[in-house]
């Protein structure tokens, strides 16, 4: 695990200037995530908070490969990216090591996304979910959801 003096040089994988409220619990997270990973990454991102504060088109504070997807299947898209990618590395086309990250909210986990997360995890793709829940559907009204 690198020190915290490693990972000050790290490059951010998240740009600044995006259009997240001060402090935001989500940037700070993903942030900490990137900052930890040692293998180039991949990430998709369900409609949500984080997706619409860093993606205003044509704008995006993504410095890495960065997939939008819809509210609902954030881990199906991650799992076919990932199987995808292996695929490639077993036919020799690609050679190095990748990670994949799939971001979702606490309503697009547990309400509405729960069954793309669980054939992720039962098919057994390499990937890491983070479900980020900020106790309710905080961009359309704040509805709580089935985490609140």
């Amino acid at each position: 695990m690198p020190s915290l003096k490693e990972l000050v040089k790290k490059q951010d994988l998240l740009s600044g200037g995006h259009r997240a409220c001060a402090g935001c619990g989500a940037t700070i997270a993903v942030r900490q995530i990137l900052l930890s990973a040692q293998y180039p990454v991949v990430v998709g991102a369900s409609t949500g908070c984080l997706e619409v504060v860093t993606t205003i088109f044509p704008y995006t504070a993504w410095k890495i490969p960065f997939i939008h997807s819809a509210f609902e299947n954030v881990a199906a898209t991650i799992a076919g990216v990932e199987t995808g990618y292996r695929a490639l590395k077993e036919k020799g086309k690609i050679e190095r090591e990748m990670r994949f990250i799939a971001f979702g909210g606490d309503g697009g986990t547990y309400d509405i996304g729960l069954q793309a997360l669980s054939g992720a995890l039962e098919r057994g793709h390499r990937m890491l979910y983070v479900c980020y829940n900020n106790q309710a559907y905080m961009n359309t009204g704040i509805q709580r959801s089935s985490a609140t």
